[in-house]
Order: structure tokens, then C-alpha cells, then sequence
């Protein structure tokens, strides 16, 4: 189950006993917990903390560090099952979800301190001492070009991808982001494409990407998106991608321009390649608190919805439960008086046949009596006890059109006696 902590919450949990005694709470071992600490740069107490803790000598924590730009303000443990579901939304039912995190430092702050933090971004006038992340696109172009050049019949498909000046000033733009941010801890890298249209940034744990090229234009690893003479006067765009919130202050798209190419602009490239990613962490924060929010209401909402249904359902079952015993009732009142008058009936059939000079032989009257009366006695609700059964209720097990239709006519199955009703005409004849 996915348990989520506030990184002072979490240090202080951290603090409060063993990890070896702590980590069993979230299922996974000691060595795990200790690995997503140090991820998250939470401190842990050293050797001997507890013991000197327990000896009662002095012991201070380490102190918890400032969060990381673009490092989580939440910490995630575990992760939730689909069997767990039920479970995750009873307890966000009953939790009192926090409010988000406050950031306190504004945005302009922030860009101040980051641009303190990345400085001066120089140009890269060569490639001749690339970023490795470069040089790798430089390695694999270097051999698609020995291939085109060897090959007989020599195919766009074949074609190298940055013999242009405009690619190579793409590259040199690309380097010197690259090793701007290396220099300050965080990790460029492109997808596992030869040709690659999109570059990410990792800042602490949130990626930023961003393209790079002419306006409008979308590359591919297999179709070659330039003419080896393509001019590097060209104009070109880098634009921060998947950003779906506009900022005052922020930018996210820079193009050349007579007044400014876009190697002038490096250092302010930059800066905002890592607000970015922070302005992420933010707004994701505040977003998940909301959809926490958000689902915490939908969660009440249709339990209050199912809660009601349920009492509709009692309702709607308590009447049926009603009319359904109301009509057997009704039958076993009918069949009452239909078993008394066949028992009349057989009295006066005995009779009859005693006082008539063609009276039919006393063997045939007596056998014909014990039947009857056996069939009055079948439908006689007291010889029975058939006012004692339950009465089922009508709406869990609807009978077919078929069953309903002969059920006036029904034929034992076996040795089991056939549920018997009166026939309507005489039912309603004695009502």
C-alpha cells in the first residue's frame, strides 16, 4: 500500500526509531528504506545514535538539509495493488488530507538564485571536446558516414545527420546546455534516437525537456532533415515542451532574432530549464493535493449515493416482501376453503351413494374417498403447516413467462410435491 510523507514529516519518522524496526511497516528491508533516503536527502541517524540515545548521553540529529531544486516535497513508499484499491479508498475517505506545501521563495527569487547558481554559460566554439551525451551522437554519425561514403549506391536513408552547418551549430547549442548542467549536478540525456528532435534535463527528480531546431520542423531517426549545405544562419527555436502552464516570469521559448541568437541567450536558457523543472515540483504539489481533494469528494459522494440505493433496495424489497405474503395469504385462504369443500363433497358423494338403489359398489367409494381426501389434505395450509414457511422474496428469483404460465398445472418432480395453486376461476368464483 502506497503511503506518502512530507519530507520533515518523514525525517522526523526516520529519527523517532531504527530503520531496522521501521522498514518492516512499509514491506520492504532496511537497506531499501536507507536508499530512498538518501534519494531524497533525508539524513539517518549513524552507528551508535540509539545506544548512546538509550545510555541517556547526547545524541543531536543531523540536521535536515533545504529540498533540492527540483527535488518531490512529497515522498512516495510502496505502491498500491489493484487488491488494495478498496482499502486506498476507504482510508482517503477517512483521512483528513493536508493542505499543500507553502513555497515560500517567489519566482523571481528563485530565478535569481538559479542564475547565481549557473553563472556564465560559454558558447562551444568546437566539437572537438564534446559533452559525452554529444559525443555518442557524433560516434554513431561518424559511422553512418563511413557507410555512405563506401556505399555504391548511397541512400538518403544512409545519410549522416549533422554534416550541415546548421546541425553542427545545433550540436554546439546542445553542448553547451549539456555541460552547463552537468557542472551543477543534474543530467542531460536524449532518447535512444539517432536523430533525436527532443532533449531532457533531470533536475533532482523532475525531468524538463525541450527541442531545439527550425520552427515547426519534427525529426525522425530514420529521414535525414536537411541538405548537407544547409546554412547555419537559419534561424533556429528551443522551446521548453510538455508545459502546460504559463507563468509570469517564466520563459519557455527563445528563437533567433537580429538582435539576439540564441548562443547569447545561453545563460538564460539555462536558468529556466531548471526554474522550470522546479515551477514543475510546485505545481505538482498543489495539482495532487487538489485531485486528492477531488477524489476524497467523489469517493463520499458515491458511497453516500450506494448507501442510499441500499436503503431504496430495503424499501423496494420490504414491500414486495409485504404483497408477496398478502397473496399467499390470499392462497391459503383459497385453498382452505377448496380442501373443506372437497372434504363437504366427499361427505355428500358417501351419502348419496348410500341412500341411491344403483349405489356404486362400497370398495370404489372408499377408494375414491381416500383420494380425495388425501388431495385436501395436500392443499390444506394447516394440515400442511404451509402458513409457517417463509415467504421468498419475489425479486430475487423472477420466474420465466413459461413457469408462471403452468404454474396451476405443475407436476411433482420426483418424489417432491408440486407447488399447487387453485385454479383462477375458482379463486376468484369464491372471492
Amino acid at each position: 500500500m502506497e503511503q506518502r510523507f512530507r519530507r520533515h514529516a518523514f525525517y522526523d519518522l526516520v529519527w523517532s526509531e531504527p530503520i531496522s524496526c521501521l522498514a518492516p511497516r512499509f514491506d520492504i528491508s532496511d537497506v531499501a528504506l536507507a536508499k530512498i533516503c538518501r534519494r531524497h536527502g533525508i539524513p539517518v541517524p549513524g552507528r551508535g545514535y540509539w545506544a548512546k540515545l538509550k545510555a541517556g548521553k547526547p545524541s543531536p540529529r543531523i540536521p535536515l538539509l533545504q529540498r533540492g531544486l527540483g527535488a518531490v516535497e512529497t515522498i512516495c513508499i510502496g505502491h498500491s495493488n489493484w487488491s488494495e484499491r478498496q482499502e486506498d479508498e476507504r482510508a482517503l475517505m477517512a483521512e483528513d488530507v493536508p493542505p499543500p506545501p507553502e513555497f515560500t521563495e517567489p519566482l523571481p527569487e528563485l530565478i535569481a538564485r538559479v542564475t547565481k547558481l549557473v553563472g556564465h554559460v560559454p558558447q562551444s566554439r568546437s566539437l572537438k571536446s564534446p559533452h559525452r551525451v554529444v559525443a555518442a551522437l557524433l560516434a554513431n554519425d561518424a559511422e553512418r558516414l563511413e557507410k555512405w561514403q563506401q556505399s555504391s549506391y548511397p541512400s538518403t536513408f544512409d545519410q549522416p545527420f549533422y554534416l550541415a552547418p546548421y546541425e553542427q551549430r545545433r550540436l554546439k547549442l546542445i553542448d553547451a546546455i549539456f555541460k552547463a548542467v552537468s557542472r551543477i549536478g543534474m543530467a542531460p540525456s536524449i532518447p535512444r534516437q539517432k536523430n533525436p528532435g527532443e532533449f531532457t534535463v533531470r533536475v533532482g527528480d523532475t525531468a524538463v525537456s525541450f527541442t531545439l531546431g527550425k520552427p515547426g520542423e519534427e525529426r525522425s531517426s530514420w529521414k535525414a532533415t536537411s541538405e548537407a549545405r544547409r546554412p547555419a544562419t537559419e534561424p533556429m527555436q528551443l522551446k521548453i515542451g510538455r508545459w502546460s502552464n504559463a507563468l509570469d516570469g517564466l520563459v519557455l521559448e527563445w528563437t533567433d532574432s537580429p538582435e539576439a541568437a540564441l548562443e547569447t541567450l545561453l545563460s538564460q536558457i539555462v536558468v529556466h530549464l531548471i526554474v522550470a523543472a522546479e515551477m514543475q515540483v510546485r505545481i505538482n504539489e498543489h495539482h495532487w493535493q487538489k485531485q486528492r481533494l477531488r477524489n476524497k469528494a467523489r469517493l463520499i459522494e458515491d458511497e453516500q449515493k450506494r448507501q442510499e440505493e441500499a436503503v431504496r433496495r430495503e424499501c423496494e424489497r420490504k414491500r414486495r416482501l409485504e404483497t408477496a405474503s398478502i397473496e399467499k395469504l390470499f392462497q391459503e385462504a383459497m385453498s382452505l376453503r377448496l380442501a373443506e369443500d372437497i372434504r363437504s363433497y366427499v361427505a355428500v358423494v358417501k351419502a348419496r351413494s348410500a341412500e341411491s338403489l344403483a349405489s356404486v359398489p362400497e370398495e370404489r367409494i372408499a377408494d375414491w374417498s381416500r383420494w380425495a381426501l388425501e388431495q385436501a389434505d395436500r392443499i390444506d395450509p394447516v394440515h400442511t403447516q404451509a402458513f409457517l414457511e417463509p415467504v421468498p422474496d419475489p425479486g430475487e428469483h423472477k420466474p420465466s413467462q413459461d413457469s408462471h404460465t403452468h404454474s396451476s398445472r405443475s407436476e411433482p418432480d420426483g418424489n417432491a410435491p408440486a407447488t399447487w395453486h387453485p385454479n383462477r376461476w375458482y379463486t376468484h368464483l369464491r372471492r
